[in-house]
């Protein structure tokens, strides 16, 4: 019988007897098992790991909308509100595409910046139309004088032909009407006042202060636009080169003659402070529920319409109530909206 180890068919190794018994006796062989190979997963070809969705257009597109909304029909801002919405919409459309395409959550949130922005370039033409729809010429009356004149009925009054017609008195001018006006040579510096006629948006007028007449929108050093029926006023300064008026109103240097008080109820229009409206707190309660609705009042250090000249302002959002004190040493304030403010 041979001691050589014999090679088991299972893999595992024999081990020779103890040749040191000291019975002589042949150990049975004693196996141990092949180490077996570490266990390496192995990730399927499509395994990719997480990543962290892409929320980020969908959330600014929903704030750009809010803002572009709520500010883009506030005079002086409103060009900030237009491009923040013009903004939320290509960060919406960004933001919706990243969610269909599952890198995004925010679906909803990018949605609704969208709409927001549209909604605020649709306010936005809107106030374009009502402003530049304000420029189209309008008839004269000089086609009904002239129909008059040749009444047939005058001349065949003799009498009333033979008599000199009295000479018609010159109407004095009621003010500086529509136009672009050079300042210093055909409208001098001050500060004007004028009170927009009817009632309704579409009644308003517009004012700027130019620094040339390129009509590039550079040479704009500052504007305002006044609803149907509000107190306008502006103060025009000896270093601009020209001002523009648009709309039916006529605007004249401000004095004690044209002085309008309006006592303890307060609409809209930019009005002085200690002249025409009282210092003191007034409250108002804002008609309706939308963002239409809403109301703007401002505390003015001046009437240039320069944004730096508005001490401290105010949104009062539809069916809310509205607080304000007017101090002193405030120069003017402004309200807009169909609020009305009440001295307490």
């Amino acid at each position: 019988m041979s001691d050589s180890p014999s090679h088991d068919p299972d893999g595992v190794a024999p081990v020779p007897p103890d040749r040191t018994d000291p019975t002589g006796l042949q150990q049975p062989l004693q196996y141990q098992p092949y180490p077996q190979p570490g266990y390496m997963p192995v990730l399927p070809p499509d395994a990719s790991p997480m990543t962290r969705p892409q929320n980020g257009m969908g959330l600014a597109a929903l704030v750009l909308g809010i803002v572009g909304v709520v500010t883009g029909w506030i005079p002086i801002v409103a060009c900030f509100g237009w491009i923040a919405c013009v903004l939320a919409i290509v960060f919406g459309a960004i933001g919706f595409s990243r969610a269909n395409g599952g890198r995004a959550t925010n679906k909803n949130a990018a949605i609704a910046g969208l709409l927001l922005g549209i909604a605020g370039i649709l306010i936005g033409l809107i106030l374009s139309v009502a402003i530049w729809g304000s420029l189209v010429p309008t008839e004269s009356g000089d086609a009904g004088s002239t129909e008059v004149a040749a009444d047939p009925a005058r001349e065949d009054d003799a009498e009333a032909a033979a008599e000199p017609e009295p000479e018609a008195e010159a109407e004095a001018p009621q003010g500086i009407g529509e136009g672009t006006w050079e300042v210093g040579a055909e409208i001098e510096p001050g500060t004007y006042v004028t009170t927009a006629s009817g009632s309704g948006f579409l009644d308003g007028c517009y004012a700027a202060r130019l620094s040339g007449f390129s009509s590039e929108f550079d040479d704009i050093i500052a504007n305002l636009n006044i609803d149907g029926g509000a107190r306008g006023r502006l103060t025009i300064a000896e270093g601009d080169l020209g001002v523009e008026f648009s709309g039916d109103c006529q605007w004249v240097l401000a004095d004690e003659a044209n002085v309008a008080a309006v006592g303890t109820e307060v609409g809209s229009g930019i009005w002085e402070v200690g002249t025409e409206v009282e210092p003191g707190t007034y409250v108002t309660q804002a008609e309706g529920e939308g963002v239409l609705d809403s109301c703007y009042v401002a505390r003015l250090s001046g009437f240039s319409a320069d944004f730096e000249e508005v001490i401290a302002n105010e949104i009062v959002d539809g069916g809310a109530q509205g607080r304000i004190t007017i101090e002193d040493s405030d120069t003017g304030v402004e309200f807009s909206g169909a609020c009305v403010w009440t001295l307490e």
